[in-house]
């Protein structure tokens, strides 16, 4: 009758002759006398058919007369290599060499085929689904697979962990402010926009002796990486473009006879720069332009106002305002 349950061996006179031995021989040695056929051929067999079974999951077909073929089994990694399958989220894989059960520090190297859009989970072997995390334990960012990706998986106890270094961030993710997927190479660094803004004029009617926000523009440019906006002549600072910012306006008008103009920027109201000053005659230019640099937070409001003093509106069509983001705070 046949010895070993799992696996094979060599020869089949090893697996129909055989007996495993007791512990007082494992202990002692075999015992003196006739040779145990049994016994000698459990001596083979053991150790040999291991070694036989690990070439064949290697996928190596074993020759009698290479005695380097455990060396490239081990050193070809395919028993712990697999392909992933199922679907971009709900991932399955079978290793050749089946495992029993998941064990702490099981390890897998899988080859991805999709790009994975939320958290991932993976069945391995039909064992059971069990999340597969960035190494910290948190769930994995849509695109944080992608086809063609080859991933290092150690099983923690409870979940796999993906130990493989992230791939490298693509131009648009950069550009995007999506972080956590991949890392920024100092080529795509270089490369990647910053949050700005900048208007310039339009036509818009400025009341005597009031602060106005410039409101009408001709042309309007924006990038933020987070969720600013401009809208109403209002810089609006969403998360993801908290920082240091660098503010620019400037408005320049004819016709104020000996009258002056000034202009302001102000945060919530308040106003961290202004400019002015009065002209000395009907064909003088008044021209003010405040700059700052200053720390902009989440919630937080930039106007850009003008006033001017001739005691009757005044239409102004030259102004220009910029903003950018240089830095974190």
């Amino acid at each position: 009758m046949t010895f070993y349950t799992d696996g094979v061996v060599p020869w089949n006179s090893l697996d129909d002759n055989t007996r495993a031995p007791l512990a007082s021989e494992l202990e002692s040695g075999y015992p003196c006398g006739p040779a145990d056929q049994e016994l000698f051929n459990w001596t083979a067999g053991w150790p040999i058919g291991n070694i036989w079974n690990v070439l064949l999951s290697a996928g190596i077909t074993p020759d009698t007369d290479k005695l380097r073929d455990l060396a490239r089994a081990i050193q070809s990694g395919k028993i712990n290599y697999a392909v992933a399958g199922g679907t971009a989220n709900v991932l399955t894989a079978a290793l050749t060499l089946a495992p029993t059960a998941y064990t702490v520090g099981l390890r897998v190297v899988l080859l991805i085929a999709l790009a994975n859009t939320g958290a991932v989970t993976l069945n391995l072997n039909g064992l059971g689904a069990k999340a597969v995390t960035k190494i910290d334990g948190s769930a994995l960012m849509a695109n944080h697979l992608t086809p063609g990706l080859v991933v290092h998986l150690v099983y923690d106890g409870t979940r796999f962990l993906m130990m493989s270094a992230p791939r490298p961030a693509t131009q648009a993710e950069a550009d995007a402010g999506v972080s956590d997927v991949g890392y920024i190479t100092p080529l795509i660094s270089a490369k990647k926009r910053a949050s700005y803004m900048s208007a310039s004029s339009g036509s818009q009617s400025i009341p005597s002796g009031v602060f106005t926000t410039f409101t009408s523009f001709g042309a309007v440019a924006t990038h933020f990486q987070g969720a600013s906006t401009f809208a109403s002549g209002l810089l609006t600072i969403a998360s993801g473009d908290e920082g240091l910012w660098y503010l620019g306006f400037s408005a320049r008008q004819s016709g104020l006879g000996t009258a002056g103009q000034a202009t302001q920027i102000t945060v919530n109201g308040v106003a961290v720069s202004s400019d002015g000053g009065q002209t000395n005659g009907g064909g003088a230019v008044g021209h003010s332009s405040p700059s700052v640099a200053v720390v902009l937070n989440v919630g937080d409001v930039v106007a850009f106002q003008v006033t001017q003093t001739t005691g009757a509106s005044v239409t102004f069509n030259s102004y220009n305002l910029s903003a950018a983001r240089i830095g974190a705070s």
